[in-house]
């Protein structure tokens, strides 16, 4: 896998993603053990169903692992990932309607912030 593999077509970094790095099924797996070994079913009654919380830590276990977009991974309804796929683009910084709709939609202020140093530096530098 070379690097420009693990930037998303939104600018996202894909190791610093809990899915994809695994720190949400690392986590799910810490809950069940601390929830086996502390015995918190007699804990949770009347609190909430502590059987459907189990089998919901599982799901995550089993899956919550992402490859990657650009590996078929992230969430299939995103228009930006769809839009750089069909405009041939390796990120949408580089496309000439940046800031368009679908990228508004997204973005947040971390998005911003490398979209600008994007810019600065251009994409191998800043890759």
């Amino acid at each position: 896998m070379v690097k420009y593999d693990l930037v998303a077509p939104c600018g996202d970094y894909c190791s610093g993603c809990g899915q994809y790095n695994e720190l949400i099924i690392e986590t799910a797996k810490q809950m069940k053990e601390f929830a086996d070994l502390y015995g918190f079913e007699f804990r949770s009654e009347g609190a909430f169903d502590f059987k459907q919380f189990v089998k919901g830590l599982e799901w995550f276990i089993k899956n919550a692992k992402c490859p990657g977009c650009r590996q078929g991974g992230g969430p299939p309804w995103c228009e930006v990932k769809k839009c750089c796929s069909e405009k041939g683009l390796r990120i949408c910084f580089e496309c000439e309607e940046f800031q368009c709709s679908k990228f508004k939609e997204y973005a947040d202020p971390d998005t911003m912030d490398r979209y600008a140093r994007f810019k600065e530096i251009g994409f191998e530098k800043w890759v």
